[in-house]
């Protein structure tokens, strides 16, 4: 067979020791992972054009705030009588809350807020441990945040109802309890990343759901919506991310300061404004830059995707990209996806390149059968969903899909154990896929598969027009 192209794909995770996870160096991936190609497979290899990265971050924060995209300018939402609550993405989101949080201190000092806190928007997942803490927000920060009197809180109990406030039920049934020192606050403002992912996008409104709402909101919220075919990449309208924006205003998110990152992990986008106009104005950036028009003549028959830094070190966060390279991978095609995923040591123990994916376990191999049990105990929650939200899409796709991982050996184990099909090598695993679909086989190559969607899978809500009253 003759080869005519070289390909590279990513295949990183990120240095653990820059979110304070890992003092072991053998556990840094930045690498590449080729494979050759017929020129005349090779469909379509999709890559963005990237922007340069912002070179002074707390600066460009520290402008956004003063000029808004939608709304009053920070300045002017805060002040002595105003109490304020910050809120940031946790440990496995890469926002450089570092970063931003300089910007945001000088304006509570310039202005006089005399009651403010940080939160952390852990969601379900459990809590910095203090070196963590230390890398997501920084060292400089949290000794200013500890002489201006501005405590760091964690959402960290979500199962204790003591530390929650009942605002009242969505439009779609979802009943709300949200963390006391933000229901407390005069002023909420979010802090995170504007990204494509499998319930739409992230960012904005999701730093209030799942972030900071007890276990009842998060269950409720993601079973009746996660499964839902209106959730998917791109799908800014859909049930589920709908229904975290509705909870996030009935929840009294004032403002959102909102950052697009490049594969790279830094910044080529900020703005700040209300919510939920300006978090939609960085996806639009978002999708600007890594949305691509669906190439003609599909779809393929295989499919390669490849993972990027940052958080890139457990398949549980990698693997988003795996729905939305189904949009344009025929049913029965091949999906080979290359994660080393080399785990993660936390100050709870150590994590495996696929953990919590033994979940699926009880439902394979995945067939339609085993896919109405498990509705039927998402339904009776016998199956948590805050794990669920991103192994049971996974698991849908590989009820369509032949879904193979290129990793690390160390992962082969535990793949075999839970009936996942996982190689250590990339060039092997297309032969076989390029053997089995035949010589016009057409090749799709999605290099950061997590970031990439197609254009026409784009559904924002209708605009309104814009009412701080009615936020």
């Amino acid at each position: 067979m003759a080869y005519d192209v070289t390909v590279e794909i990513p295949y990183e995770s990120l240095d653990p020791l820059t979110i304070g996870s890992c003092d072991d160096p053998s556990m840094v991936y930045r690498d590449t992972i080729s494979v050759r190609i017929p020129q005349k497979n090779l469909w379509a290899y999709i890559k963005p054009n990237e922007p340069m990265p912002i070179r002074d971050v707390t600066a460009a924060a520290a402008s956004a705030l003063e000029r808004p995209f939608s709304g009053p300018k920070f300045s002017q939402l805060i002040g002595p009588d105003k109490s304020l609550a910050i809120i940031i993405d946790n440990q496995f989101r890469p926002t450089p809350a570092s970063k931003l949080l300089p910007a945001i201190l000088d304006a509570v000092e310039k202005h006089g807020v005399k009651k403010a806190c940080v939160i952390c928007a852990n969601g379900k997942v459990f809590p910095m441990s203090e070196k963590d803490t230390e890398m997501k927000v920084g060292r400089e920060n949290l000794e200013r945040m500890q002489r201006m009197g501005i405590p760091f809180y964690q959402n960290d109990d979500p199962r204790n109802p003591d530390k929650y406030v009942f605002i009242g039920k969505s439009s779609r049934g979802t009943p709300v309890w949200l963390n006391r020192h933000v229901a407390e606050a005069d002023v909420t403002l979010s802090c995170g990343q504007a990204q494509a992912n499998h319930w739409g996008y992230g960012g904005g409104g999701k730093l209030i759901l799942p972030g900071v709402v007890s276990d009842e909101t998060i269950e409720s919220n993601h079973g009746a919506f996660v499964l839902s075919p209106e959730t998917t990449y791109g799908s800014m309208a859909g049930p589920m991310r709908s229904d975290i924006d509705e909870v996030a205003t009935m929840c009294g998110l004032t403002c959102t300061l909102n950052s697009v990152l490049d594969t790279k992990g830094a910044p080529a986008f900020i703005n700040f404004g209300t919510h939920p106009e300006a978090h939609r104005e960085a996806i639009n950036v978002f999708n600007r830059v890594y949305a691509y028009r669906r190439p003609m003549g599909g779809p393929a028959d295989i499919a390669i995707c490849g993972v990027f830094a940052p958080t890139d070190h457990l398949f549980f966060h990698t693997g988003w990209g795996c729905m939305s390279a189904d949009m344009v991978l025929k049913d029965g095609g091949d999906m080979i996806y290359c994660s080393p995923s080399p785990g993660v040591k936390t100050h709870l123990g150590d994590f495996p390149g696929l953990a919590l994916f033994d979940l699926m376990k009880p439902y394979m191999p995945p067939s339609q059968a085993n896919i109405e049990r498990l509705h039927r105990d998402i339904y009776n929650r016998q199956v948590q969903m805050w794990a669920g939200c991103i192994w049971a899409p996974i698991y849908e796709v590989m009820s369509r899909k032949n879904l193979t991982i290129v990793t690390l050996e160390e992962n082969l184990g535990m793949a075999k154990d839970i009936g996942m099909t996982a190689v250590t090598e990339l060039q092997p695993a297309f032969d076989a896929a390029l053997a089995k679909h035949g010589p016009d086989a057409k090749v799709v190559i999605l290099p950061f598969a997590r970031y990439q969607m197609p254009t026409d899978a784009i559904r924002m809500p209708a605009a309104k027009p814009f009412s701080l009253a009615a936020e």
